[in-house]
């Protein structure tokens, strides 16, 4: 991912954008940005070898301590760990050594079928060594009960893709989305690093056990564009909508120039899709990142985003929800709520917003659910307002940060309620589903991070660093609360706190994003990335694997 790691300096003056678009301050150009943001696509975290001075690049992530190695020092647990058959990984910077990591978890539970539950991430088991990521799915049959691991074909060269997927090398961002039928869908970014990326959806028919071969919405092969952060919705007579952010830079000065929300659209079931880009934020809204679609049961469409704000004159962000009653060809934009995130609501480490004694980026964006049973729609995010300097219009934050998760909801689909905090003390990442009147959210939170050597360890600032004692708790844990008591009761999933300073250079990368699904039997089905690795198989060292715990909300 070398080539494209020249765009990765993140930074934005026009607005905030979740920590996916924060750094230095930029010079105004004709009302715009100047500006080198940042493409949020795993390989972000990643820097140049050659940029260290390390001797050896075994040396840079935490899980080559002797802190977690060999041994695993967590306690068996109860959660349920997806992954079967993790490996070492031969290649890469960051992670040479590490067992490979999974983040940027998705879930989506079959109507026709709530045993049958499938899952995705980013995963970083590397056939060749030669930092090449292939897409893999994991389904169950049982509730959730174990799970089975199946690499999605032709998405890559790696992986027998065909035409332009011979070009690509690696893929990320998976979104999972079943339709009304049964049929799944899976969309994902893929790129390499000559500046090709696309955006790719594969079906299954069998509840995510055979994938069939995948189809390229959008490709380009230039630094001016980069298509990142998709996400995809199936609703009712076979519509597909997969959204996501085009950014485009000035081709002879690599210069920002905007970031819009676009969407492909499909009316038979994935078998063909719209010819030309769907703009979705809209020629007013130019400035934009994280979104994602759902579908009520009537086919209207919702598309939750995060974006600077026009009411603002772009200095702020703003969580957006756009509403199509006709598959996109035309959209309605509310803005539902404001997005804590500006230069001064987070303190920053290797140029991206993180919590306080963190290393972990962290971002804004939405996440949407619509009730099938009636229509009602919920949307959350996670800020840092009141904490600290946040909101103040300070260059830097000072302060301690309570980010903390908001909701706003509705009934019709127009007029939204205020934003409601639901969870605070440092509660990121928040997903939510709504099923029968019920609204479940689930978030990683420091709330129950012990004291111990184990949660107080962080590593410095270079690569070489050893682990030190960093004075103050980072374990995360996850957890979820509900509508049925107006999300007063939280309920923690994890069975034990888990440092996430364990890879990807120092802590700085666990994936921008978890997901949370109801099935039509009651059951939510979180998953997210937990830092335990598998105690339960034996002492498997410590690393990145995606985990599940079900429960009723």
């Amino acid at each position: 991912m070398r080539g494209l790691l020249l765009l990765a300096t993140l930074g934005v003056a026009v607005a905030a954008f979740s920590a996916s678009l924060t750094g230095a301050a930029a010079s105004r150009v004709q009302g715009h940005a100047k500006v080198t943001p940042t493409i949020n696509a795993p390989w972000a975290h990643e820097r140049e070898d050659e940029e260290f001075d390390a001797p050896e690049p075994t040396a840079a992530a935490l899980c080559r301590s002797s802190m977690f190695d060999p041994g695993n020092p967590y306690a068996a647990t109860s959660n349920v760990d997806l992954i079967n058959g993790d490996e070492v990984q031969p290649g890469g910077f960051s992670n040479l050594g590490c067992i490979t990591a999974q983040n940027e978890t998705t879930v989506a539970v079959n109507p026709t079928n709530p045993q049958n539950i499938v899952s995705a991430a980013n995963d970083y088991r590397d056939l060749t060594g030669n930092g090449d990521y292939a897409a893999w799915a994991y389904y169950s049959m049982d509730g959730g009960a174990t799970w089975t691991n199946v690499q999605v074909p032709g998405l890559t060269a790696l992986t027998g893709g065909k035409g332009k997927f011979k070009k690509l090398n690696t893929m990320s961002d998976p979104a999972l989305a079943f339709g009304p039928d049964g049929t799944l869908y899976f969309a994902n970014i893929v790129y390499d690093d000559a500046f090709k990326s696309g955006v790719a959806v594969s079906v299954s028919k069998d509840g995510g056990a055979t994938w069939g071969a995948p189809t390229m919405l959008v490709y380009n092969d230039s630094p001016a564009i980069f298509h990142d952060k998709e996400w995809v919705a199936a609703g009712p007579k076979g519509s597909v909508a997969v959204t996501w952010t085009r950014f485009k830079f000035d081709r002879h000065t690599g210069d920002y120039v905007e970031s819009p929300i676009v969407m492909a659209a499909s009316r038979d079931g994935g078998h063909s899709w719209s010819h030309r880009l769907i703009p979705v934020s809209g020629k007013a809204r130019p400035y934009d990142q994280g979104s994602m679609p759902a579908f009520d049961s009537h086919g209207t469409l919702y598309v939750a985003y995060e974006g600077a704000t026009p009411e603002s004159g772009y200095s702020e962000d703003g969580t957006i929800v756009a509403r199509s009653t006709d598959l996109g060809r035309h959209f309605k934009q509310t803005t539902v709520g404001r997005a804590y995130d500006d230069f001064d609501c987070y303190p920053t480490w290797d140029d991206s917003q993180t919590l306080t004694g963190e290393h972990f980026r962290l971002n804004s964006y939405p996440a949407i659910s619509v009730d099938p049973t009636n229509g009602h729609v919920a949307v959350v995010w996670s800020d840092d307002a009141g904490a600290g300097s946040c909101g103040t219009g300070a260059s830097e934050f000072t302060g301690t940060t309570d980010a903390h998760v908001k909701l706003v909801t509705s009934n019709n689909g127009k007029a939204y309620t205020a934003p409601a905090m639901i969870a605070g003390g440092d509660t990121v990442f928040p997903s939510v589903a709504a099923w029968n009147g019920k609204i479940a959210v689930s978030y990683y939170t420091r709330a129950y991070s012990p004291s111990t050597a184990q949660c107080t360890a962080v590593t410095g600032n270079d690569p070489g660093d050893s682990p030190v004692d960093g004075g103050a708790p980072v374990c995360l844990d996850y957890a979820a609360r509900s509508s049925s008591d107006g999300f007063a009761t939280e309920r923690r999933l994890t069975t034990e706190s888990s440092n996430p300073y364990i890879e990807f250079l120092d802590g700085l990368f666990i994936g921008d994003y978890s997901q949370i699904a109801i099935g039509s039997d009651g059951w939510a089905h979180p998953v997210w990335t937990d830092f335990r690795g598998n105690p339960n198989s034996g002492g498997t060292r410590a690393n990145q694997d995606a985990y599940t715990q079900a429960f009723r909300p």
